[in-house]
């Protein structure tokens, strides 16, 4: 006889949107800037105006700052379409979208990274107490350093649910952990899925056989490592966690910043144990690699030999861009490859269980080369009271001031918040949580077909994917899980926001 309780799966319930309400279903900005140009109208009517200009100049200029707040497509609004179209032409004009290096370029020595990796430098760190180095990414731009974690997930074919819920809590409170520093800025999950060229297992069965063992065993086990397919795809996985160096002391040197990280590496350690993740922190070479090889995919073999190897490696950051790169409509051309990036395009409406990520998560032989990249953003105590009390105002505000009849979506988000405001008092964190998901190919694949493919194992997780258009690049770079933080590269204010 089956045991219910031991099969039921623990639903999650979608994160809340958080939204100030105002009238009309607009936001409380919106909301604001109307009730302003309506006294500005009432004013201009009373003034000794011309009638041209009173009874068609007027309305018309204010229906032209007013309208394009209140009209959205594809989740953002027009104003927010219009300033983002208009700095990519002065980006485009200004020859930012193209990148070229070589002895007869204007960057003849080494291939740095482009857009918001260019201001970053990679460095090994040794704490004072005498634990091993590790390597840290410091973005001078945003004063960010990124500390990256190796990670070997478990996977739940061989553990019940109940483990698997532990598994998920216990991830929840590393956030909430690490939400209670004020410097923090974002932790990253990355999933990578890559092909396997075979060399990884060549490499560990050479380095495990005796030298006592019989000659035929040597040969049968040498022929059968070679023999490993290289047309299977192996799946990767690491944790990015960002900091902001709040001190100019920590700005000026990393050393005081280094040894802080070092402080709280053993409680997050901890934290991924409980979450049935094994860690261990990157050197700089780990970091490097992947970055070239993210960039320049023909490199990925030279790449693993080296890193499998244990020599030292001549692999500067400064080397680790592409040659060439460019910025198009829809994808990202680096060096004989072209990716194509997506964003979360909203949260999932319904609740899901454990595995909702599953068929997005696994190896795809028609993309082989596929990363997705979560992104949480935990907020400060003090900074969940107050979004989750007001959320929950907001929302009750818009049920007490509905005309007719209730529509169901107000009550579920009255109920919603509810709940969040009541777990947040418990002490649970409050997160603000992305994904980006980049697919990479060679040039003339089937780009249609891999945007399609994508689309729909962004669907079956039931999280719609908008595909990045014209920030390509800023896209690529974030979902690395370097340190480039999306909401941070926004150059619109959030109040012109549909």
């Amino acid at each position: 006889m089956t045991d219910k309780a031991s099969t039921r799966r623990l639903l999650y319930r979608p994160a809340a949107a958080f939204r100030s309400s105002g009238a009309f279903g607009f936001t409380m900005f919106s909301t604001m800037v109307l009730l302003v140009f309506m006294f500005v109208a009432v004013v201009g009517l009373m003034l000794p105006l011309p009638g041209v200009i009173k009874f068609f100049g007027l309305p018309f200029t204010l229906a032209v700052l007013f309208v394009p707040l209140v009209v959205s497509l594809r989740g953002r609004s027009a104003w927010e379409l219009g300033m983002g179209a208009r700095s990519v032409s002065k980006a485009r004009c200004a020859g930012e979208t193209l990148l070229r290096s070589g002895p007869f370029t204007m960057i003849p020595d080494g291939t740095p990274l482009p857009g918001p990796l260019a201001t970053a430098e990679t460095f090994n760190f040794s704490p004072g107490d005498g634990s091993a180095p590790f390597g840290l990414i410091k973005l001078s731009s945003k004063n960010f350093y990124t500390l990256v974690l190796r990670t070997w997930p478990q996977g739940g074919e061989w553990n019940d649910q109940p483990v698997r819920d532990r598994w998920v809590a216990r991830l929840g409170d590393m956030l909430t952990f690490l939400g209670q520093s004020p410097d923090f800025v974002a932790a990253t999950i990355t999933m990578e899925t890559l092909p396997e060229s075979g060399m990884r297992a060549s490499t560990i069965v050479r380095s495990r056989l005796k030298d006592t063992a019989p000659a035929l065993a040597r040969k049968i086990i040498i022929e059968a490592t070679e023999a490993v397919p290289t047309a299977e795809v192996r799946l990767e996985a690491r944790i990015g966690l960002t900091w902001r160096a709040d001190t100019m002391h920590r700005k000026r040197d990393a050393t005081d910043m280094g040894n802080e990280v070092a402080r709280r590496l053993g409680r997050i350690r901890d934290y991924c144990h409980a979450a049935g993740l094994r860690v261990r922190p990157m050197l700089e070479r780990e970091i490097c690699a992947i970055a070239r090889r993210s960039f320049s995919p023909a490199d990925e073999l030279d790449l693993e030999i080296g890193l499998m190897s244990g020599e030292p490696m001549r692999l500067r950051w400064e080397d680790c861009g592409p040659t060439s790169a460019s910025d198009q409509h829809g994808r990202l051309l680096h060096d004989a490859a072209q990716s194509m990036s997506w964003t979360m395009r909203n949260e999932p409406e319904a609740p899901f269980d454990s595995n909702v990520l599953a068929d997005l998560l696994s190896p795809h032989s028609d993309v082989p080369r596929k990363r997705v990249t979560f992104v949480y953003q935990p907020y400060t105590p003090a900074q969940a009271t107050t979004i989750v009390n007001k959320d929950h105002n907001d929302a009750r505000q818009a049920v007490r001031t509905h005309v007719g009849k209730l529509p169901e979506r107000a009550l579920v988000r009255l109920d919603s918040a509810e709940g969040a405001r009541q777990e947040q008092a418990r002490g649970a964190g409050v997160t603000r949580v992305s994904m980006v998901v980049t697919a990479t190919c060679p040039i003339g694949a089937d780009t249609q077909k891999i945007d399609t493919l994508v689309t729909d194992l962004g669907l079956s997780a039931a999280t719609p994917l908008e595909p990045a258009r014209d920030e390509q690049l800023v896209t690529f770079c974030a979902g690395l899980g370097f340190g480039v933080v999306l909401s941070e590269e926004s150059t619109v204010s959030d109040k012109l926001a549909a």
